[in-house]
């Protein structure tokens, strides 16, 4: 123990009040102090509002005046063009000005303030907005304009007076209004940050995985069935049929190749359409129109005669005579085309069955519906995964915002509060 202390004691250690409260009794308390604080000063602002909508109501007679003033002396026509343009425009302004200084201010302490700024705002505005109008407008209107200016200026300065009334109010409990600030902050955090919003999503997350995994099931299912089966082997028979048509046409194209040279000397000397048909390799029409394959049987006859005759000047003529011998033996083209016939009308009638089929449909449905699921459910985790970060960063805001609430409440109070608050 010191020398100082030996003599007159130890000196005792100040202790700083502590006191708990919630952020509704906070917000509570702070509602309550403001509004007491304010209360001295509402008859003075009703006042001020009185005096606002009596000038604006002053200002509405003064604008019906100017609307429906004549104008005389003048002869400039452009002159005279923009100063009643520019009074129509003025008179708008300012009757809309009027109006929202007759619109309801509130008794309540927020609802004045938020009054007072629209006031603030739209003169502002409509000063800016004016200037230019009035200086046309006052050359065929000056009496008149100036009357509604006079109404123009007393509302300026009553909003003036109002503002500068406020602004002591809040500048002297700029502590109260802060700390009622972040008291509304932490609220509106402590709601997003409920655990009944992530939990809802994962709720969505967990129906939606469950109708995904019914879909993809029904899926399986499906894809496992006779049915399905049934219809894999009728579409493999279509494509088989496919190819062997396009086989055909091959084939088509080879025996015509074989004999392409005699062929075109034919059908220069016969002039016969559906001869240039098989000289261009036009299959289609050749099916149309020589379906048998009659006409170039009937050639390639005409042509080994006239080789075996000597009548067809053909290098190799020996090798194209056993050619079209050999074609005219087995009557070749009226089987290719016979074939090819019969195939595609087999084809078609496979294709009809297909058609009618109602399991790819099935399939189709099942499919899109699994991958909306699937969509839905990743767009649902992104949400998640984006709602666990802006938690994170509201978690770390929270925290600030409460040390700041409660260092102005120490302030407020003199005493140290602790807040509850989730």
């Amino acid at each position: 123990m010191g020398f100082l202390e030996r003599i007159f004691g130890k000196k005792k250690e100040e202790k700083f009040e502590e006191k708990k409260m919630s952020l509704k009794e906070v917000e509570d308390f702070l509602s309550g102090k403001l509004k007491k604080d304010f209360e001295p000063l509402k008859e003075s602002v009703k006042k001020e509002y009185e005096n606002l909508q009596a000038a604006a109501i002053v200002m509405q007679d003064q604008l019906k005046i100017l609307e429906h003033s004549p104008y005389s002396g003048e002869n400039d026509t452009m002159l005279i063009r923009k100063a009643v343009g520019s009074r129509k425009s003025f008179v708008n302004k300012m009757k809309s000005l009027a109006q929202q200084m007759q619109k309801p201010m509130g008794d309540d302490m927020n609802s004045i303030l938020s009054f007072q700024k629209e006031v603030a705002s739209i003169i502002d505005e409509t000063d800016k907005k004016t200037v230019t109008e009035y200086a046309f407008l006052k050359e065929l209107f000056e009496k008149e304009a100036e009357k509604v200016i006079e109404s123009f200026r007393q509302i300026s300065n009553i909003g003036n007076e109002l503002e500068n009334m406020l602004k002591k109010f809040t500048e002297s409990n700029a502590g109260l209004l802060k700390a009622q600030e972040i008291v509304s902050e932490l609220i509106r955090l402590n709601e997003e940050m409920e655990e009944k919003n992530l939990g809802k999503l994962e709720k969505d997350m967990k129906e939606l995985e469950e109708k995904r995994k019914t879909a993809e099931d029904d899926l399986k299912k499906l894809t496992g069935s006779d049915e399905w089966k049934t219809f894999l082997g009728m579409e493999r028979t279509r494509e088989e049929l496919k190819e062997k048509l396009q086989n055909k046409k091959s084939e088509f194209v080879q025996c015509i190749a074989k004999v392409e040279k005699p062929l075109k000397k034919h059908q220069w000397s016969a002039e016969n359409k559906i001869l240039n048909h098989y000289s261009q390799g036009s299959f289609e029409s050749v099916l149309s129109e020589d379906p048998r394959g009659e006409v170039f049987l009937s050639a390639i006859k005409e042509i080994r005669t006239k080789i075996a005759e000597g009548k067809m000047d053909l290098k190799d003529s020996g090798k194209f005579a056993a050619v079209i011998e050999e074609m005219v033996d087995s009557d070749t083209m009226h089987k290719i085309l016979e074939e090819y016939s019969s195939i595609s009308e087999d084809l078609i009638g496979r294709e009809e069955k297909i058609e009618l089929q109602e399991i790819p449909k099935r399939k189709s449905e099942l499919e899109s519906e699994a991958n909306k699921l699937r969509r839905e459910a990743e767009e649902i985790k992104t949400e998640i995964k984006r709602y666990e970060e802006r938690r994170k960063r509201m978690q770390a805001d929270k925290g600030q915002k409460l040390k700041e609430l409660e260092n102005l409440l120490a302030d407020i109070e003199g005493k140290k509060i602790l807040l509850e608050t989730n």
